[in-house]
C-alpha cells in the first residue's frame, strides 16, 4: 500500500512547523541569555556590593566607585511617577467599567491610552521639558522627572486596569447587586480585591518601564553626578543617563558595564515578579 501524498505533505509541514517553533524559542531564549552572560563576563570584577553601595568618585568623576545615588535616583523618580499615575489610571478605568455605557465611547478612550502608550518616550521628554521645566518653571528636577514618567505610565497602568476589572467574573457583581450591595461597595469591597493581583502585575510593568527609560528624564530630572540628595526640587542621577554618560564620555567602560548589568537585572526581576503575579491571578479565578 502506497502512502497518501497529501499526508505526507501534512506530515513534512507539521514536522517544519514545530521546527520552526523550536529555532524561534530557542532564539528568543538565548539572546537575552546572552546579552545578560556578555555583560556578566566584562562586569564580574566591579559588580560586587560596594559598587551598589557607594558613590560615584575617581578622576574622572565616576572612572571608580559606585552607582548608589543612581539608583535612588531611578527608583525616586519611578515612585513619584507612579503616586501621580496609580490612582488617575484606577480611577479611569473604574470610570469607563462601571459608568461609560457607550461601548463606543470607551473603545475611543481605550484607543487614546494604546496610542499614548506607544508614543516614543523622547517625544514625553521633550514635551516635559517645554510644559514642565520650562512653562511652568519647575526646573530641572525630581518632580519635572516624576511627573513626565507619570504621562509614560499613565496609558499602560490604564490600560491594565481596565483588562483586569473586564475580567472580573460577571457572577461577582450579579451576586453582589442581588444582596443590595450599593456600587461604592461592590468597587472597593470586590471588584478591586478580585481584580488586586492582574493591576499589580501591570503596575510592576510600568515600574519597571519607567525605570528604563532614558529619554523622558534626560533634559527633566537628570545630572551627571550627585549625592543623593532626593528633593523635589533638585535633580538626580539615574541609572540609564548615567549609563549614557559613562559611555558617551568614555568614563569607564567598566563601570558602564556593570551599571548596564545591574539595571538589566532590575528590569528581569520585575518582568519575573509581573509574570508571577499574573500567574498566581489566574490560578485564583
Amino acid at each position: 500500500m502506497q502512502p497518501d501524498p497529501r499526508r505526507l505533505r501534512q506530515v513534512a509541514a507539521n514536522a517544519l512547523f514545530h521546527a520552526a517553533l523550536w529555532i524561534a524559542g530557542s532564539i528568543g531564549i538565548a539572546v537575552p541569555l546572552g546579552i545578560v552572560l556578555y555583560l556578566f563576563s566584562h562586569a564580574g570584577n566591579i559588580l560586587h556590593p560596594a559598587f551598589l553601595l557607594d558613590y560615584l568618585r575617581g578622576s574622572p568623576l565616576g572612572s571608580s566607585g559606585g552607582i548608589l545615588p543612581a539608583i535612588a535616583g531611578s527608583a525616586s523618580l519611578a515612585g513619584t511617577g507612579f503616586l501621580v499615575a496609580f490612582p488617575c489610571a484606577v480611577g479611569a478605568a473604574t470610570f469607563l467599567v462601571e459608568f461609560v455605557r457607550s461601548e463606543r465611547l470607551v473603545a475611543a478612550f481605550l484607543l487614546v491610552a494604546e496610542s499614548l502608550a506607544a508614543v516614543p518616550s523622547i517625544v514625553y521628554g521633550l514635551f516635559g521639558y517645554a510644559f514642565f521645566v520650562v512653562l511652568c518653571g519647575m526646573g530641572t528636577s525630581l518632580l519635572a522627572g516624576g511627573l513626565v514618567l507619570a504621562l509614560v505610565m499613565f496609558p499602560i497602568l490604564l490600560i491594565t486596569a481596565h483588562a483586569s476589572f473586564q475580567a472580573v467574573s460577571g457572577e461577582f457583581r450579579e451576586a453582589t447587586f442581588s444582596l443590595g450591595v450599593d456600587r461604592t461597595e461592590w468597587i472597593f469591597r470586590v471588584l478591586f480585591p478580585k481584580a488586586a493581583s492582574r493591576v499589580l502585575a501591570g503596575v510592576v510593568l510600568a515600574v519597571g518601564h519607567a525605570m528604563g527609560s532614558a529619554a523622558p528624564v534626560l533634559f527633566t530630572a537628570a545630572v551627571f553626578f550627585s549625592r543623593g540628595d532626593l528633593r523635589l526640587d533638585r535633580p538626580v542621577m539615574t541609572l540609564p543617563t548615567h549609563l549614557y554618560f559613562l559611555v558617551s564620555e568614555g568614563v569607564s567602560l567598566g563601570n558602564a558595564y556593570a551599571t548596564a548589568t545591574v539595571l538589566v537585572l532590575m528590569l528581569l526581576a520585575f518582568n519575573i515578579s509581573a509574570m508571577a503575579l499574573r500567574r498566581a491571578a489566574q490560578e485564583n479565578e
